[in-house]
């Protein structure tokens, strides 16, 4: 609830030929201090010195900026109370420290106090909304962006040594959990509208609907129990699997990224994911031909059948060529050319839409080994199982791909890039709030995010006293 402003007079007119006048002043004191402490005159001195102060230099500015927007709030003598509506007199000036990437400031303003309603007001600090916290948002962005790419701690150390400010490793472990708590899948989701403008460049002048490419995996990330001490012991590590799909659109010459989503979750919570995006206009399979390549899981196959009847559905060549590769090392010899020979020509066959031959040749095999034997039998059945989706000749023709090589980047890139580390263990809620943002960086979406926390945690200025008729305090990181 904001509180009623009634500023005595205009700061902003009264001092419109002097508003820089105390910076400009500032920062030729400081110009100097600087050159009297150079030794050498090279530009890696100049741009050290200069660096260092950075932050004074741009918060001297920052504060005659807020004196020129915002003097009548500095000088603000009554205000109104949000709840009783009472006319409250300014019960001195606090100060507060402010950290920005501009710079930081020591902001002295006017605070009122409600003693019937036991509420500290900062009009000015509505007014900039300020955030409880030292640190400002801008801060929190930048943060929060760097700690999803790289460990806390080298997210920490590249802040400082880029900025010149610090920011510690708790307090981006935290801000990363702030910002993504409670992000949907739709929040990080590009728009109906730009996924139909993506499907809309990618099909101008072309005669057949775009291809958009559907790929499903998982992949295992380590993680530990929770909760855990922050010291002390942990508990045993263990590993649990992030299930994901990507969404991608086909052009002659590259691939147009759509969605990417990856949770540590059971197949039924993806398979819902999937809903609420279909649901949301996301996968407008009217305006393209959709298509769905992945490997061997049934969760895959169960889930999207469901989901997507109408798709087309190709199991990944790669997948089956495992099968086949095992079968000639076990039957002919590991590398022998005589394998070469088999596996390369039943490849050739598979590729040329021949499952049938494939599966009737290798029910000809006479087995060299037992272990030869069960490999044979295990190809037969996945091949047998899956033979409706083998038309490779036929998928390649249609501008599909046949590969799943899509998702296995996704999870290189998306999940192992910052969950699998040398010595990373992770809650499966904290894994899940970075993949989050890291799906949102790669959806194009980051910024959208950002700006969402902002509206579902909005800045008041309005705050809790820690009794009736004594001032409060400003939170700190």
């Amino acid at each position: 609830m904001a509180a009623q402003v009634l500023p005595m007079f205009d700061a902003r007119l009264e001092g419109e030929e002097d508003w820089t006048t105390r910076c400009v002043a500032f920062l030729s004191t400081m110009l100097g201090d600087i050159l009297k402490g150079l030794s050498m005159y090279t530009i890696s001195d100049i741009s050290s010195a200069l660096f260092n102060r950075k932050a004074d230099l741009l918060g001297q500015m920052m504060l005659a900026f807020i004196q020129k927007c915002h003097g009548a709030l500095l000088e603000q003598e009554h205000c109104t109370c949000p709840q009783c509506k009472r006319v409250l007199k300014r019960r001195g000036m606090h100060k507060r420290a402010v950290e920005t990437m501009a710079g930081a400031i020591e902001l002295e303003r006017p605070y009122f106090y409600c003693s019937r309603c036991s509420l500290g007001i900062y009009p000015l600090d509505e007014a900039l909304q300020l955030s409880p916290a030292i640190k400002q948002d801008d801060i929190q962005s930048v943060g929060v962006f760097l700690a999803t790419e790289v460990s806390y701690e080298v997210a920490s150390e590249t802040y400082r040594r880029c900025t010149g400010q610090e920011v510690s490793e708790h307090s981006l472990h935290e801000s990363v959990n702030r910002v993504a708590e409670g992000l949907s899948i739709l929040d990080v989701c590009p728009s109906k509208a730009e996924v139909e403008e993506k499907i809309a460049r990618i099909g101008e002048g072309k005669r057949w609907r775009p291809v958009m490419m559907m790929t499903l995996d998982g992949a295992q990330e380590p993680v530990r129990p929770e909760p855990s001490p922050r010291k002390g012991k942990r508990g045993k590590g263990d590993w649990k699997e992030v299930k994901g799909f990507r969404l991608y659109l086909i052009d002659e010459d590259r691939i147009e990224h759509v969605i990417s989503w990856h949770q540590m979750a059971d197949n039924h919570e993806i398979a819902n994911a999937l809903r609420t995006i279909k649901e949301a206009g996301l996968i407008p399979e009217e305006k393209v031909r959709l298509c769905v390549v992945a490997d061997g899981a049934d969760w895959i196959w169960n889930r999207t059948e469901e989901i997507f009847p109408d798709a087309r559905q190709v199991m990944d060549f790669y997948h089956c060529s495992e099968y086949l590769h095992k079968v000639a090392a076990a039957q002919y010899g590991k590398g022998s050319e005589k394998a070469l020979e088999w596996v390369h020509a039943t490849l050739v066959r598979l590729s040329l839409s021949e499952e049938t031959h494939v599966i009737a040749g290798l029910k000809r095999m006479k087995p060299a080994s037992e272990e030869a034997r069960k490999l044979i039998d295990n190809a037969i059945e996945h091949l047998t199982k899956h033979s409706g989706r083998l038309d490779y000749a036929s998928a390649r023709r249609g501008g599909y791909h046949i590969g799943s090589g899509a998702i296995e980047s996704a999870n290189k890139m998306i999940c192992h890039g910052r969950l699998k580390r040398t010595g990373a263990w992770w809650y499966p809620s904290c894994a899940n709030n970075v993949l989050k943002l890291r799906c949102a960086k790669y959806n194009g979406t980051y910024d959208r995010v950002i700006e969402l926390y902002r509206e579902r945690h909005p800045i008041t200025a309005v705050r809790p006293g820690k009794k009736r008729g004594s001032p409060t305090t400003d939170t700190q990181l």
